[in-house]
């Protein structure tokens, strides 16, 4: 069951921010959070789609000093394959588990005051879960040299011949002796 966040939604200043003072010091048993919005995170070769809503299922949990985060997310992502340059699209998800503290340390995500934002803890669960290289499949025809020139698909030359990189050496070299 997800909460409501306590002030109406014209008040909240973004999608990703909680407030929490319910958790912070207690032993409440934790409350159950949902965020359903667009998102324009990307690597090189993969992107999240911009019009698929990123969707986070997370349960918050008080814990000493702070709030636990885990559930999972869904996303769908639109990658480029390294091989043959087509484009794939793919839903994933990816699991969520954060730490957020009033220490400032390199292991947890901030809390200030009563108030977490999930934003950084989800692009980077995010960002981190997608693949270093993607390949559209097993069945990727492979190397394309350039955009418009796919040797998984014939000739290359402008007569439909297939022409060797090094054909323009040859001219270079004098006649045998």
């Amino acid at each position: 069951m997800a909460s409501v966040y306590p002030y109406p939604e014209a008040m909240r200043q973004s999608p990703f921010v909680f407030n929490v003072s319910d958790l912070v010091g207690t032993s409440a048993s934790g409350r159950s959070v949902t965020v359903d919005t667009t998102v324009d995170w990307s690597l090189e070769l993969i992107r999240l789609v911009d019009d698929e809503p990123v969707i986070a299922d997370m349960t918050f949990h008080p814990v000493s000093g702070g709030v636990a985060v885990t559930g999972s997310v869904s996303f769908v992502t639109e990658e480029t394959c390294h091989r043959c340059l087509r484009a794939t699209t793919t839903e994933r998800r990816a699991t969520i588990g954060a730490l957020f503290d009033k220490e400032d340390d390199d292991e947890t995500y901030p809390l200030d005051g009563h108030e977490i934002d999930v934003e950084q803890m989800l692009r980077d669960e995010v960002l981190l879960s997608l693949p270093v290289v993607t390949t559209c499949g097993e069945d990727c025809p492979g190397v394309v040299d350039s955009a418009q020139n796919d040797l998984n698909t014939g000739a290359s030359g402008d007569d439909g011949i297939l022409r060797s990189p090094f054909a323009v050496l040859k001219d270079l070299l004098g006649p045998e002796d």
